[in-house]
């Protein structure tokens, strides 16, 4: 009997640990720490007047591309907003210095490339539009001078 309360726990729990971590997958969560990683990232790109989408891929991840095409849709449609696509695997270094778990992960950083925000897995579409229209590039031009 005691093994199979045991057994009723341990899935109880595991079924918990998948809702919570499926209800987590493509929500904006923001920046703990506001790090500075602009010298990095102009390697890949140029960041956008108002901020810029970094996406890091691999090469066998199911959801980037589609991640990658509403990324794209994203920037195109607003001039001030870059997207910059980096490959996890080729970058190591990086991806464990910005602590990249899993792809795809959209780091929303500001002028400066200075993130802002982050999200893991398959991003919503109208929670980054929503998001990046609270961003003004007159926020941060205090800053610059």
């Amino acid at each position: 009997m005691e093994n199979t309360w045991l057994l009723f726990a341990i899935l109880l729990s595991s079924l918990l640990v998948g809702f919570w971590l499926k209800a987590a997958q493509g929500r904006i969560k923001l920046a703990k720490s506001h790090q500075n990683f602009a010298q990095e990232f102009s390697a890949f790109g140029n960041l956008g007047k108002r901020a810029t989408l970094i996406q890091f891929s691999t090469q066998y991840c199911a959801a980037c591309p589609g991640s990658r095409n509403i990324l794209n849709q994203i920037s195109d449609k607003n001039q001030d907003i870059n997207f910059i696509e980096i490959d996890a695997e080729n970058n190591i270094n990086l991806a464990r210095k910005l602590k990249i778990l899993s792809t795809p992960t959209i780091l929303i950083t500001d002028t400066f490339g200075e993130e802002l925000a982050r999200i893991t897995g398959k991003p919503n579409r109208k929670d980054i539009e929503k998001y990046l229209t609270n961003i003004n590039s007159t926020n941060y031009a205090k800053r610059s001078a």
